[in-house]
């Protein structure tokens, strides 16, 4: 019934034009190298702050799903990843641009992207409210272990180094205890300074971290360009013009039913809903670990032009997408930058996201899913559409990018709470986040430990209490519910497949590398 109420709600021209306006704009962004789905969800942010939550939901979650895609084009055209989740296909799409089949792969690229999109939509509509009904019988230490895992998770995942991961969250979780302390009502780790009891907004960390951070790396690269010029050198990633050849959709579609490779699309489908599903996973690792399924599974000498590879990257890294959601969807977990920033779209628009969605705003999230599900389909004939005009965006410079994208972030840094104190704190992490890039500290544990801290320290509270009463430990307690038992198993179960997925990337990162 909620399903069919959504359908209501999401088929209204306010949110199929979100859908189709995020769709485009995020093909455009993740067309460009060094932006991503990351930064043009950042860039759009402050100018949903005034829409209705669905349709503010609909222009970012559109943008993510385009974003998958338009990678795909600078790494098929230039051999340079438009985004992290395109190299995968880069390595088998450029080889047949440069054999004169380059229109031929990024039909490909939309085939596979816009089947695997819509797979992982279909999947998450039926297993998020699920995984959100049984999450709905937690109890205090049910969502406290929860939490402690997907925290664990997460970390293990960082950049191979499980060490900068711990730090990185750790230093999440303290900057969200600075402000009032929930269960005595002091203020805490403010140092005096009486405007830090207010505590410090998601999304602000979030715009500094991300975008921010990003705004400086790009503009070093500029620089860097530029004195390379002055010395007489070529800048890296000057290209020269590529001719398309002409093919049509249906031809590029009856020679994957003609090569057998509708299989590969299904299995990489289910494979990268399943890694999304992951806490943490990131479709990056979807797109690896099912290009290496694919290598392992042909005969072809891949890192030459073979449409398998493409196929099987693009496949997954889109149906990840979906399944991505599930977490944050059920259990209030994001496992990404980007849906990091969309659970703190939701929150500015006062939503709790976790399993009571489901029950609180019903109408919202299932809306959230199908109109993630329209913008799939929307995706798929926006890039058939405009192929060749898309291919022309990797011709823009990053010089002409910086000063909006600068503007967009101050302003929905201010915007927040109509305070500077967010500029100012967007400010501090732009600093803190290029220090972090320096020094490897990957971003994602930051924001999972700044969302899970309260929780954890909620609901290990309220369970203390509990045990106290019951004259048992804490542990005891713990470890007394079935359902705690349960979910410490799964989620040693995740952090094994999680390490496996990593090792996955790992070892064609380094065949690649090679």
């Amino acid at each position: 019934m909620e399903i069919l109420s959504s359908f209501a709600a999401i088929f209204t021209t306010d949110a199929i034009l979100m859908l189709a306006l995020g769709t485009v704009f995020g093909i455009f962004i993740g067309a460009i190298p060094g932006l991503g789905n990351a930064i043009g969800i950042a860039v759009m942010l402050p100018f949903t702050y005034t829409m209705a939550p669905l349709s503010a939901i609909c222009l970012l979650s559109g943008i993510y799903m385009g974003c998958a895609v338009g990678g795909s084009i600078s790494g098929i055209l230039l051999n340079i990843p438009g985004t992290a989740e395109s190299v995968c296909t880069t390595i088998e799409g450029y080889p047949m641009t440069l054999k004169g089949r380059g229109m031929e792969a990024l039909y490909l690229s939309g085939i596979s992207s816009t089947f695997g999109g819509i797979v992982g939509c279909i999947l998450m509509i039926f297993f998020a409210p699920f995984l959100a009904r049984v999450a709905l019988k937690f109890g205090p230490a049910e969502m406290a272990v929860v939490a402690i895992i997907g925290l664990t998770i997460i970390a293990s995942l960082s950049a191979g180094n499980i060490w900068k991961g711990l730090l990185g969250a750790s230093f999440g979780m303290v900057v969200a205890m600075i402000g009032i302390d929930p269960i005595i009502g002091r203020s805490r780790l403010t140092f005096g300074f009486t405007s830090l009891t207010i505590g410090f907004k998601q999304v602000a960390i979030a715009l500094g971290l991300i975008a921010g951070r990003q705004v400086i790396v790009e503009t070093m690269k500029i620089f860097k360009a530029c004195e390379m010029k002055r010395s007489g050198l070529d800048e890296s990633g000057n290209v020269k013009e590529i001719a398309l050849e002409k093919t049509s959709l249906i031809r590029v579609l009856k020679e994957i039913k003609s090569r057998g490779e509708l299989w590969v699309m299904i299995k990489s489908a289910f494979l990268g809903t399943g890694i999304g599903i992951l806490p943490g996973a990131g479709v990056d690792i979807a797109a690896y670990v099912a290009y290496d399924s694919a290598k392992h599974g042909s005969k072809e000498k891949f890192k030459t032009g073979v449409p398998r590879g493409i196929i099987a990257a693009e496949t997954a890294n889109n149906a990840a997408i979906g399944g991505a959601f599930v977490p944050m969807l059920a259990l209030g977990i994001p496992g990404s930058n980007a849906s990091a920033l969309i659970f703190g779209a939701l929150t500015i628009h006062g939503i709790v996201v976790g399993p009571t969605m489901f029950t609180d705003h019903a109408e919202l999230s299932y809306g959230f899913m199908v109109g993630l599900l329209l913008s799939a389909i929307i995706m798929g004939i926006a890039y058939f559409l405009f192929t060749p005009a898309f291919a022309k965006i990797v011709k823009v410079h990053m010089r002409y990018l910086i000063p909006p994208i600068v503007g967009c972030v101050l302003l929905g840094a201010y915007s927040i709470r109509n305070s500077m104190f967010d500029v100012f704190v967007m400010i501090v992490f732009t600093a803190v986040g290029f220090i972090f890039y320096l020094t490897e500290v990957p971003i994602a544990p930051v924001f999972l430990g700044f969302i899970l801290q309260p929780i954890v320290e909620k609901n290990l509270s309220q369970a203390a209490t509990i045990s106290n009463a019951q004259n048992i430990s804490l542990l005891r307690y713990i470890f007394s519910s079935p359902l705690c038992l349960v979910i410490i198993a799964v989620g040693a179960l995740l952090m094994f497949l999680n390490v496996r997925a990593l090792s996955v990337q790992k070892k064609s990162s380094g065949e690649i590398g090679g």
